[in-house]
């Protein structure tokens, strides 16, 4: 399709402006960007819990048995 430019000087492409178009990509890959730095952070808090845990426990055994006693309720 043929890029035209309209009588307010905006490049046209069919019925959509190209403007329109860098707008929702723009705030798509905003939106992406979120979503990816909130995953970062809530993995970065579960390695942070984790290794807590291990200080706390002492070994990996007693982290072990100390989370299947609060699953199972022993």
């Amino acid at each position: 399709m043929e890029k035209t430019i309209n009588s307010n000087g905006i490049k046209v492409r069919g019925s959509e402006s190209v403007g329109f178009e860098n707008l929702v990509q723009g705030s798509s890959q905003f939106g992406i960007g979120i979503i990816l730095t909130l995953a970062a952070l809530v993995g970065i808090w579960g390695v942070a819990c984790l290794i807590g845990g291990m200080a706390k426990s002492g070994s990996l055994i007693e982290m072990g048995r100390g989370f299947l006693t609060a699953v199972i309720g022993m």
